[in-house]
């Protein structure tokens, strides 16, 4: 016998109600009842979807990488200069964004205790974008745009690094340069091509 199908509505607002708590207190923020009252659900709901705290701040993630990707499901199919143009966008807005650094900052700071979301975090939300772009790169290098010596890998390394220390460290803080300037000119110190309108090092 087939159940009642689950509401998308509810699953978004439980969702949205864990990630907002994770982002406020880290996993020890998220729990069952917290989620519930957030969310002007039930406890019950929220069984019927997931059995650990974990699995629900997994799927909360998921959903808000999917939101905050949304429209570039064939960003594969595009050109890297065009590819570089939404990640200076992007990358920029979550720099301005303090609910973006405090969300990394619990993240970062999961340990042990939270291995099953940094798991399922890198294994279903980076790994594959990553390999994805670093076959854009070796695609630039075969075109002579990017330096063939360079190292696919070592060069998104390099550049989640520049970026995650501006969100962890400085936050707020971090001054004198435009969010925009910063991603530019980090693109082109780890050695993408430079583009046309990018105002970094002018």
């Amino acid at each position: 016998m087939t159940g009642r199908p689950r509401s998308t509505d509810v699953d978004r607002r439980l969702e949205s109600a864990a990630l907002m708590l994770f982002a406020r207190g880290g996993l020890s923020a998220v729990s069952f009842d917290a989620v519930a009252r957030q969310a002007g659900v039930s406890r019950t709901a929220i069984y019927r979807r997931w059995d650990t705290r974990e699995a629900l701040v997994a799927a909360s993630l998921r959903a808000f990488r999917a939101a905050a990707e949304s429209g570039l499901e064939d960003w594969t199919d595009r050109t890297l200069d065009a590819i570089l143009d939404i990640f200076v966008d992007r990358a920029a807005a979550a720099l301005d964004d303090a609910f973006a650094r405090n969300l990394l900052r619990h993240l970062v700071a999961l340990g042990p205790d939270g291995e099953a979301i940094t798991h399922t975090y890198l294994a279903e939300m980076i790994v594959p974008r990553r390999e994805a772009f670093s076959a854009k790169i070796r695609e630039a290098q075969a075109r002579g745009q990017i330096e063939p010596t360079r190292d696919p890998d070592l060069m998104q390394d390099l550049l989640a690094g520049a970026l995650i220390q501006r969100l962890l460290l400085w936050g707020d803080l971090a001054s004198g340069t435009d969010p925009r300037d910063y991603v530019e000119a980090v693109l082109e110190a780890v050695g993408f091509p430079r583009r046309p309108g990018s105002r970094a090092r002018e």
